[in-house]
C-alpha cells in the first residue's frame, strides 16, 4: 500500500497497514445482512508519522456504499481494528471491507489489524476460511496484492478466482470481490473508489460500475484494480422473490 508519494516497502518489520474505520451503525431495516468495515489508519498517523486523511475518507465511502445496498454496517479502525474482532465477526459477513497493508505474509495472504499500535499482526485468508460456512455477497480488500491471481484471498469468502461474461453468460450467483493487483496507491484508490460508489448509487451493477469508474479515474500511479464474481450483480444481499407467474 501508498501513501499518495509515499511509497510502503513490501515487506514490513514491524507492520503496515492502511486504512481507517469509525464505528457506525448501519441500515436498521436489514439488520440480517451483516457488513463489517475495517480501516487501518495508525500507521499513519503513529507509524509513518505522516497523518492522511485517505483512510477515514476511504472508510466513510464503503459504509455508505453498504448502507446503500442494504446491509447493516458496523465500522472499526485504530485500536478497535484487531484481528480477533475480525476473527470473531467475519463467519457472519456477508459483506466485508479492509483497508490496510495486504501481502502475502509467511502464514499466507493477509492483512494486516491496526491496534492502535505498531506492532500489527496479520489476518489471514485460511484464519477466515476456517469461519466461514457459505460464500460472502461483496468483498472489497482495498489494499496492495489482494487482487491478484495468485492471492486465494477472494477463496477464503467462498469466491472463485473467476469472472462472469460481460453478455450475462456464467452467472456466478450473487457474489462481487473487487481487490487491487501489485502496489496500490491510497490517491488512486480514494480516486477510483469514490467513482465506483457514485456509479454504484447511480444504479449500475458491480460490473459496470468497476468498468465506469476505472475508466473515469485520473490514475496517478500504476494502482491496478481488478473482480471477480458476476459481473451484473446489484450487490444487494436481499434475497430474489420468486416469480409468482412463473411455471
Amino acid at each position: 500500500m501508498r501513501n499518495g508519494t509515499l511509497p510502503w516497502p513490501r515487506v514490513v518489520p514491524l507492520v503496515l497497514a492502511l486504512v481507517s474505520v469509525l464505528a457506525v451503525g448501519g441500515a436498521p431495516a436489514s439488520a440480517a445482512y451483516q457488513a463489517s468495515v475495517y480501516a487501518n489508519k495508525t500507521a499513519f498517523t503513529t507509524c509513518e508519522g505522516s497523518s492522511s486523511t485517505i483512510p477515514t475518507k476511504l472508510r466513510a465511502l464503503a459504509v455508505n456504499g453498504f448502507a446503500y445496498l442494504g446491509y447493516a454496517v458496523s465500522t472499526y479502525e485504530g485500536s478497535t481494528f484487531t484481528r480477533s474482532r475480525v476473527l470473531a465477526r467475519v463467519g457472519l459477513d456477508q459483506a466485508f471491507y479492509v483497508h490496510s497493508h495486504g501481502d502475502h505474509y509467511s502464514v499466507g495472504w493477509g492483512f494486516r489489524e491496526d491496534n492502535g499500535t505498531c506492532t500489527q499482526s496479520v489476518v489471514s485468508a485460511g484464519e477466515i476460511k476456517a469461519r466461514r460456512t457459505k460464500p460472502a455477497n461483496l468483498v472489497i480488500a482495498s489494499t496492495c496484492h489482494l487482487g491478484e491471481a495468485a492471492s486465494n484471498f477472494p477463496d477464503a469468502f467462498g469466491i472463485e478466482r473467476l469472472k462472469s461474461g460481460v453478455n450475462g453468460g456464467g452467472n456466478r450467483g450473487p457474489e462481487f470481490y473487487m481487490g487491487y493487483s501489485g502496489v496500490a496507491w491510497t490517491i488512486d484508490q480514494l480516486a477510483f473508489e469514490t467513482n465506483f460508489w457514485a456509479r454504484v448509487k447511480s444504479g449500475r451493477n458491480l460490473g459496470d460500475a468497476f468498468v465506469e469508474a476505472r475508466a473515469m479515474t485520473a490514475w496517478r500511479y500504476a494502482t491496478t484494480p481488478n473482480w471477480y464474481g458476476t459481473y451484473w450483480y446489484s450487490g444487494s444481499p436481499f434475497p430474489v422473490d420468486p416469480c409468482p407467474s412463473c411455471i
